[in-house]
């Protein structure tokens, strides 16, 4: 089933209302090729993003985790890894810079609601679990935090 940006955008405005989120107030970008809406669920931001590279249409859902301490990367870049491997389910960590992030992505053939609300949900409550946890573990400061 072909699912078109505009069939997709209407499942992540429903899952948002879902979610007890008006799409309208948490939208941040609405452009041909790329929509964008951000919210919080629990301590963790969420980007929920439709975007086109050349052909290629995808839903993708990052939440920020935690700005790391440089001088433990030794130590905490292999548990990222094995976090990644434990069943994390549809999504890894990733970095950006001194960022950890949580990341989902999935192309948009055959997307459906239940899905969208899946990847917002499993995305959001990763970062929320794992932004604790990694700080007590291994420094730094959670994403949610103010500088």
């Amino acid at each position: 089933m072909h699912v078109d940006r505009v069939e997709a955008k209407k499942l992540v405005e429903e899952a948002l209302r879902k979610f007890g989120v008006d799409p309208a107030a948490v939208i941040v970008k609405d452009e041909p090729g790329q929509s964008v809406w951000s919210l919080k669920r629990g301590s963790a931001s969420v980007l929920v993003s439709l975007f086109a590279r050349g052909e290629k249409e995808a839903l993708r859902i990052v939440a920020p985790v935690l700005y790391f301490d440089a001088s433990r990367k030794a130590d905490l870049f292999p548990r990222l890894l094995e976090l990644n491997t434990e069943g994390l389910q549809s999504c890894a960590f990733g970095l950006v810079k001194d960022l950890v992030i949580c990341v989902g992505e999935r192309p948009l053939a055959g997307l459906d609601l239940a899905e969208v609300e899946h990847i917002i949900e499993h995305v959001a409550a990763v970062a929320d679990t794992y932004d604790d946890r990694l700080v007590a573990e291994f420094g730094g400061r959670r994403a949610s935090d103010q500088a």
